[in-house]
């Protein structure tokens, strides 16, 4: 009996390890332990706990999630050195393109994602520029910037203007009027100036220092006006009245509206009628993640539609599962400001991937610019 248990020793081992810790092979075919957990970095406020529960619940996976608010901090993580993520959540433009061909990512294994099915098709064609074939990036959430304002204070100082154009926030004359009841405008170079460049006409992807020089002179007008540059507090801003205007994102801002209602203000998000920019944040795991097993696990049970309708009742943003609309509380779905209408969705634009030396040498200008106009000089 001793002898037999003996020979079946390593089996039980091997049995063991496969249940606790969960094993996969590296590309030499060698055995490797993977342990129970799924280190995750996404944006703040997007998984919701119950998710989170149910997949740690269903699959013994433990889930280790850390958050961050733009993307120059999660890039910093992953060009400084091995970050330790298994999943991780960049923006598909400008930083996916350029990520991808740093060598960041790793290649997704289709065949551990069944769930990848039914994508929005406007978003899925936008993400083939960046990523083609989606071999390294899956996107996920979406939505658009555009404007979020107090309606009572910005009518009852600007009574003629049309608040459905970007002259509310874009035309001097417009926010120097504005500039006593608070000014937001976000923080990143990439969320701001090519808007500028399509209000005045100009290409919002171009990579001129012309272009470049005319957006800069706009902002400069529209500087004194600008009481704070946030992406993360703009929301608070808005609701505590801190300031009545601000460019924002399209889920944030709907957070917004609720808690004005709580107070008994009205706060709204335009999405502006002669189009705006469209971002999508994406999935993808980095080279070197220590669980990328677990990283397809994982990513596959946020491709359920009923997990993407969670996902979306809690953080007020899209995803791309098409699926999933159902399942999405009706006050969310038939909001035009989260789903814009067909002919708005045309006039989405996606900035161009920047990959070319060209490319990233214009971003290094432009955010040598852009840090010039938020300090002031």
């Amino acid at each position: 009996m001793l002898k037999i248990f003996i020979r079946l020793a390593p089996i039980i081992l091997i049995g063991f390890l496969f249940y606790t810790f969960g094993i996969k092979k590296d590309k030499h075919s060698k055995a490797v332990v993977e342990a129970n957990i799924v280190s995750v970095y996404d944006w703040y406020g997007m998984l919701p706990p119950d998710v989170i529960n149910a997949f740690e619940k269903e699959t013994g996976i433990r889930v280790r999630l850390d958050v961050f608010d733009n993307n120059e901090v999660l890039e910093a993580k992953l060009l400084a050195s091995n970050s330790g993520y298994d999943v991780v959540f960049p923006t598909a433009s400008p930083y996916v393109s350029r990520q991808i061909k740093a060598g960041i990512y790793q290649p997704l294994n289709k065949a551990s994602l069944p769930n990848l099915k039914g994508l929005n098709t406007v978003i899925y064609e936008k993400m083939n520029t960046i990523d083609p074939g989606l071999v390294y990036a899956i996107p996920y959430y979406w939505g658009t910037l555009g404007i979020a304002m107090d309606k009572d204070k910005v009518q009852k100082i600007l009574p003629h203007a049309n608040l459905n154009h970007y002259d509310t926030l874009f035309k001097p004359e417009n926010l120097a009027k504005l500039k006593s009841c608070g000014v937001s405008f976000l923080e990143e170079a990439t969320d701001v100036i090519p808007l500028i460049l399509h209000y005045l006409g100009r290409p919002s992807d171009s990579e001129t220092t012309d272009d470049l020089k005319a957006a800069t002179e706009h902002l400069i007008k529209l500087r004194p006006s600008i009481r704070r540059f946030s992406s993360s507090r703009f929301i608070n801003d808005l609701v505590l009245g801190d300031t009545c205007i601000a460019q924002a994102w399209s889920g944030e801002a709907q957070k917004a509206e609720e808690e004005a209602k709580e107070l008994g203000r009205t706060i709204i998000y335009i999405v502006p009628e002669e189009g705006t920019t469209l971002w999508i944040d994406c999935i993808a795991i980095p080279v070197g993640a220590p669980h990328p097993t677990n990283a397809h696990t994982f990513i596959n049970f946020l491709l359920r539609p009923e997990i993407a309708a969670k996902i979306t009742n809690y953080s007020k943003i899209p995803t791309v599962i098409e699926t999933s609309l159902p399942m999405i509380d009706s006050g969310l779905r038939q909001n035009k400001a989260i789903y814009p209408k067909s002919d708005l969705m045309k006039k989405l634009r996606l900035d161009a991937p920047q990959t070319s030396e060209k490319s990233l040498n214009y971003d290094r200008l432009r955010t040598k610019a852009w840090t010039m106009i938020r300090l002031n000089r």
